[in-house]
């Protein structure tokens, strides 16, 4: 069995790649805060029932590198090209032109590691649950 495969774990790990997406993006607003005419962007939500409808026909969330072989090891490539982002103006935009509002772009970033780590929580405890239903501990 391919652990990643797993739709539970696939579901994870695509919600954990675009949080890493996003948290990339958000780190580019607040270090552009000051930068004229630099609108602040976000990453576009992912469609959650379509990540569910993937699952259920065996879909891949990830943007990876083609295995063409069983011994390869699957690479995922992470980032922010992987997933839209757009335009998402905190505040309407400053004399000089940047719309980044660093309060804002903070709670957005606190979201974002607070997600992150419940999937990462849950990851690791569907890891813990299968090792214990094949008898293995640690």
């Amino acid at each position: 069995m391919n652990l990643p495969e797993i739709p539970l774990l696939s579901m994870l790990k695509g919600s954990m790649s675009w949080l890493e997406a996003r948290q990339n993006v958000l780190s580019q607003n607040v270090s552009n805060a000051d930068t004229p005419d630099y609108v602040a962007r976000d990453v576009k939500p992912v469609d959650f029932a379509q990540m569910l409808r993937q699952s259920a026909d065996g879909g891949k969330f990830h943007h990876g590198l083609m295995t063409t072989d069983v011994r390869h090891i699957a690479i995922t490539p992470s980032s922010p090209g992987s997933f839209d982002s757009t335009d998402s103006p905190d505040v309407v935009a400053a004399p000089n032109g940047n719309s980044v509002s660093l309060e804002e772009e903070m709670i957005k970033v606190s979201q974002t590691q607070a997600q992150f780590q419940a999937a990462t929580n849950l990851y690791s405890k569907a890891l813990s649950m299968m090792r214990t239903a094949i008898g293995k501990s640690g």
